[in-house]
Formats: C-alpha cells, sequence, structure tokens
C-alpha cells in the first residue's frame, strides 16, 4: 500500500449524518488504526444512537450521539469530520465546520449549485484544512492499471472516455417524515400529498440524474486527466418514467469535451431496469486510445477486454475491482475494496500535511459538469462552459 502512514496518533473523527452510508462508512473509519470516532449526530429520531452502538459492536468504544448539529459543534472535541447529510446541503456544514479549523471529508456529489462549488473552493483555499471527497470508485484496481497505462503513453493519444452509471431499485428513498426525520423507502407516489412528509435530495436528484455522475469522471479523469471544458445533455421527459407517479426521468445523457481532446458520453439513470454489471454492479467505463483501448465488462456474463489495432480483442480476468496485492483490510472493505483508500488519504493527508487525490478542485471537477449538464437537459441540450475553478 503506498504512502503508508507512519505514526500511532489519533485523528479525532466526528460523523455527521447516520444513515446507512454514514454509519456503514463510520465502521470502516472506527478501523482505521489513525483514527478515533468520538461522536456521531443525526436529526432522525434513534439514528445517533444505533450509529453510537454499531461502533461500539465494530470496535469497543461508544461514541457521544447528539441530536443536532449545535449540540455536536459546541460540545464535542474532534480534529475532522465525515459528513453524510443530504449532500445539497452539506456544503453548508462543510464550510462552517473548516472555519473552525476542522479538516472534512464530505459525500458525493460535492456539491449541486454552481455556487457551491465555488464557496467549497473558497473555503479551502481560505481556511487551509484538509478537504476530501468521498469518491472512491477511481481506487478500484482496474482503473488504477488503466491509470497506469495512460501514465506509460500505452492507449497513445487517448480520444474518447464513456461512462455510465444505471442504477435501478424498485425502492428509493424518495421521502422522508418531517417530525422524525425517517427516510421512507417507498413505490408509493401518494407520499407527496401527506404533509407530513417532503422529498428528499435523491428525489430531486432522480430529476435530473446526471447529477450523479462523480462516481463515473472521477476515474475516467483521473485516467485522461485534464477538466471537463464544456457539457451538453439530452433527458428522457420527466414524468414519464418506468417508476410510475414520480416527476422523475429514467436517463440523462451528457456529450462533454475535455481539456486534453477527448470526448467523453456518460449517462446516468435510477428508475428503469438495467442488468448490473460483473463486479462494478451499476458503472461501466471505456477508454479509447490510438494505440490501445480498454473497456469493461458490459454485463455479470463477460469480462473486461482490451483491444489492440492489428491484434484484436483480449479478455482480462486479471482485472478486478480489488488489489490483490493491497493489505487485507483494503481488500475487504465495502465497494469492492475500495471504501478505505479514500479514508487512508484523508488522514495520511491530515497527519503528513499532504493534498488528498481528491482533494477540492478535482470534487468540484467533478460535480460542475453534472450541475450544468442538468442545466442543459432542462434548457433542451444547449452547450454550457464548465470554468476553471484552479484560476
Amino acid at each position: 500500500m503506498e504512502n503508508t502512514i507512519q505514526t500511532n496518533k489519533k485523528i479525532r473523527l466526528a460523523i455527521l449524518g447516520n444513515g446507512p452510508r454514514g454509519t456503514g462508512l463510520g465502521g470502516v473509519y472506527a478501523q482505521h488504526p489513525n483514527v478515533e470516532v468520538v461522536a456521531v449526530c443525526d436529526i432522525a429520531d434513534g439514528l445517533a444512537e444505533n450509529a453510537s452502538q454499531h461502533l461500539n459492536n465494530c470496535v469497543g468504544y461508544t461514541p457521544k450521539a447528539y441530536t443536532s448539529y449545535e449540540q455536536l459543534s459546541k460540545n464535542a472535541a474532534y480534529d475532522a469530520i465525515l459528513i453524510a447529510v443530504d449532500p445539497d446541503i452539506q456544503v453548508d456544514y462543510a464550510v462552517r465546520e473548516m472555519e473552525r479549523g476542522i479538516h472534512v471529508m464530505t459525500e458525493v456529489p460535492a456539491a449541486y449549485t454552481m455556487d457551491q462549488c465555488y464557496t467549497l473552493v473558497n473555503a479551502v483555499r481560505k481556511t487551509g484544512c484538509k478537504y476530501q471527497l468521498a469518491e472512491q470508485t477511481r481506487y478500484w484496481s482496474f482503473i488504477k492499471k488503466w491509470r497506469e497505462m495512460a501514465q506509460a503513453g500505452a492507449f497513445g493519444r487517448i480520444y474518447y472516455a464513456e461512462g455510465e452509471y444505471l442504477h435501478y431499485e424498485p425502492k428509493w428513498d424518495y421521502f422522508r417524515h418531517k417530525k422524525t426525520g425517517h427516510h421512507v423507502w417507498t413505490d408509493d407516489p401518494s407520499y407527496d400529498q401527506n404533509p407530513d412528509y417532503e422529498r428528499t435530495w435523491r428525489y430531486y436528484t432522480f430529476a435530473n440524474p446526471i447529477f450523479y455522475l462523480p462516481h463515473e469522471l472521477s476515474p475516467l479523469l483521473s485516467v485522461t486527466g485534464g477538466r471537463i471544458e464544456s457539457v451538453s445533455c439530452l433527458g428522457t421527459k420527466q414524468g414519464e418514467s418506468y417508476t410510475k407517479g414520480f416527476d422523475v426521468r429514467d436517463l440523462e445523457c451528457a456529450l462533454m469535451h475535455n481539456s486534453n481532446g477527448a470526448i467523453f458520453s456518460l449517462r446516468a439513470g435510477f428508475n428503469a431496469p438495467y442488468g448490473f454489471k460483473r463486479e462494478t454492479g451499476a458503472h461501466w467505463y471505456q477508454i479509447k486510445g490510438t494505440e490501445k483501448s480498454v473497456e469493461w465488462a458490459r454485463s455479470e456474463l463477460d469480462c473486461p477486454k482490451e483491444f489492440i489495432p492489428g491484434q484484436g480483442w483480449v479478455e482480462h480476468t486479471d482485472w478486478t475491482c480489488a488489489d490483490a496485492e493491497a493489505p487485507e483490510a483494503f481488500k475487504n472493505a465495502p465497494h469492492g475494496g475500495a471504501d478505505l483508500y479514500p479514508i487512508h488519504y484523508f488522514i495520511d493527508a491530515i497527519l503528513n500535511d499532504k493534498t488528498p487525490p481528491m482533494d477540492v478542485y478535482h470534487a468540484v471537477e467533478t460535480a460542475a459538469p453534472a450541475i450544468l449538464a442538468a442545466e442543459s437537459a432542462n434548457r433542451g441540450g444547449i452547450l454550457l462552459q464548465v470554468p476553471d475553478f484552479r484560476i
């Protein structure tokens, strides 16, 4: 494992947001030798207490449970925080924490508006705190191999990159109870008429599923380099989804132009059935170059492949998600062995004053193209320019 942390120092961590993702990722954090989870917080009835007990079962100690951010920030002492609240509101919390000198990791997507992108970048610049996006697919072993191939020039000139995130579930957490904060996983649209419930971030995201592109843009950009400069997007008709009664779209597809000259084709959808792929589930990737092309398995029935002009296709059963040479903790982490990498690099950045791989610039470079793609789809597919946040 690269960049192994050579210290016994503990980072005190708080977790804001203890739904399934926050609790699950918190359990991975707690098992890191340089982390002590000291506090958990969630407004929903019982979630913080449940998360605290879950961590006790995992590592044998019980973090303090809080039911409001104000209580957490006032009473708990911590060095870093994992923010796993609704991603459309997480930037506000991230900024408030960095202004207090707390290092921050947030969930995917990093931002939901262009203003939030700028706000996040400016907060990191102003405070000097470490920021990391918890995007994990860039750490899959086969993506690492593709990245190494690109760095060695094996692709020649990369002219095309393609990715998709098509993840259907019969029931998503479209609504939450206003009083208790609990999310409701349902296929019943009548909750929209119940004054006790409100739409969740996921409902709003699935109205423009292209918002959820970091898991495609992050690994592909890590291979191609550069940044997305312009984007155009089209979607299926909103409100005529396979999932009846919900004001969402089945699919949106974006074309993007990369600063290195490559065209990106990216699509996302969460409301119509589509088969999973080998190991990566709902995710699929392809890279085309003048000297070599690669693509991941298109289904659970085939294998990843490599194409070389003049030689043809070669299957690569050795390409996998988990790195066979990684420590056991990494190989056994959720999401195909990927979830521990963002945690490792975040803690390494704090302890050794480094810039993590998914720093704030890389984070907004996965968020802004998706934000503008959604705008493009809502405006009939017009071409929009993506600003350079590094200027």
